[in-house]
């Protein structure tokens, strides 16, 4: 979203998150400001995870029904507008700790990338994140929605913050040169932003 009044969002978000739909969502929502988002108007995002299928069937058929809902979508529109949406699945394919993101404000370096052999691409993935001496966590997502933009799969670099973040670049990694030979042909890098965590909010 490209929010005019970020406060009026997250009070909108609150508000709703109290409501009967809002607890009554078994995900967890979670706001980020961009840090750097390249061309792109918007200034916020939303992230979504469900536990299951199941539940984000439940969920979108609940606020559908829901005045709730239509509140909050309604006071969201009067203080944002929508730039984009997708949809992403866990891979299941993590390295790290995710114990050692503490801090309420965390950081994020997230990219995107269109993988023409997503096999090929995971192996050296996690061959190059054996030897991962990145602080936080590195996650490989599977895009399975985004419009026209042509994105496959994301990384989500996540870290207490900017500091810790960008502590170790990635070329410092141990087996970089390796990786860039095995999967440079493979996929194309179609957008890179940086973010920080506002709020999270689940049901109580």
């Amino acid at each position: 979203i490209n929010a005019t009044n970020p406060a009026a969002v997250i009070a909108a978000m609150d508000k709703f998150s109290a409501t009967p739909t809002g607890q009554a969502g078994p995900g967890t929502v979670t706001l980020f400001q961009y840090i750097v988002n390249g061309e792109s108007p918007a200034t916020h995002n939303f992230v979504v995870n469900y536990p299951s299928l199941e539940d984000m069937d439940a969920s979108l058929a609940r606020n559908a029904m829901s005045q709730d809902w239509a509140t909050f979508l309604e006071e969201l529109s009067a203080v944002s507008e929508q730039v984009h949406t997708m949809m992403f699945r866990s891979t299941g394919i993590t390295s790290g700790d995710s114990s050692s993101i503490t801090s309420p404000n965390s950081a994020g370096n997230w990219i995107f990338m269109n993988v023409q052999d997503p096999a090929t691409y995971v192996d050296a993935w996690q061959d190059l994140n054996s030897n991962d001496s990145l602080q936080g966590t590195n996650t490989l997502l599977e895009i399975i929605a985004d419009g026209t933009d042509g994105i496959t799969h994301a990384i989500i670099q996540s870290a207490n913050n900017m500091a810790s973040l960008l502590a170790t670049p990635p070329q410092q990694l141990p087996g970089w040169s390796r990786f860039i030979d095995r999967v440079g042909d493979i996929r194309t890098i179609e957008n890179r932003t940086m973010v920080a965590r506002v709020k999270s909010w689940t049901a109580q």
